[in-house]
């Protein structure tokens, strides 16, 4: 059973207010509306329930979940190698700068928040081209969550983020946010039931469009989000 100390972890570690500047990003969202190919409430679903049971659930969930595990089994070598196996994962120049900027972000939190320095602190405060997940299993391990947990909190953020992006760009109204999250729901669940499936060998990365997407929104004109 969940304790009220880790649920309370757990949503700090979805939060927007968590300082890694997610709220910065669009994932590629941002083209997409440019194009019109979102452009209302249902095509906002379509595309981040795409994202959920695709890329997330085949891939970004599932290298996670392994991640933790290293960090469980304080196998530096492990982390090395998924920190590399997921920047290679990364399709543009600004799908990685997203993550690496994130991770140097993270990476700061757990400086200003860890009292407690141990081997797995120096080790992360020393890797080159940190990625983000690897510095979130590693805050979500050090404070006690299960690998569900962690998972369910990673997507709950991505999915959130997606609707703050959808709310701003498109735009949409608050009411409309908020019955978008409220069918994600499932399939936010979903993505993480498939992710503890996954064998590493089945792992997959596929999502064309999203590629596309971030490629173009490097070079669009005229954007709210970084690139």
């Amino acid at each position: 059973m969940m304790t009220r100390n880790n649920l309370m972890n757990m949503l700090r570690l979805s939060s927007q207010s968590l300082p890694t500047g997610a709220f910065s990003y669009s994932q590629g969202m941002e083209w997409l509306v440019d194009t019109q190919r979102i452009h209302n409430e249902s095509t906002v679903y379509e595309w981040v329930a795409s994202i959920l049971l695709g890329p997330y659930a085949n891939y970004e969930l599932p290298i996670l979940r392994e991640m933790f595990d290293a960090w469980n089994r304080v196998d530096h070598q492990a982390i090395e190698v998924l920190n590399l196996d997921y920047l290679s994962s990364r399709e543009t120049v600004e799908i990685q700068k997203e993550t690496l900027q994130m991770g140097y972000a993270i990476r700061a939190v757990i400086r200003e928040m860890d009292t407690t320095s141990n081997h797995s602190t120096q080790f992360l405060s020393q890797l080159d081209n940190l990625s983000f997940p690897i510095g979130f299993s590693f805050c979500c391990n050090q404070n006690g969550l299960s690998v569900d947990e962690m998972l369910t909190s990673y997507v709950w953020s991505f999915i959130e983020n997606q609707i703050l992006v959808a709310i701003k760009a498109v735009p949409l109204g608050q009411s409309a946010g908020q019955r978008l999250l409220n069918v994600l729901i499932p399939a936010g669940d979903e993505a993480v039931q498939i992710s503890l499936l996954v064998d590493i060998n089945d792992w997959s990365n596929f999502s064309p469009l999203q590629a596309i997407a971030s490629a173009k929104h490097e070079t669009q004109y005229s954007r709210l989000f970084r690139s």
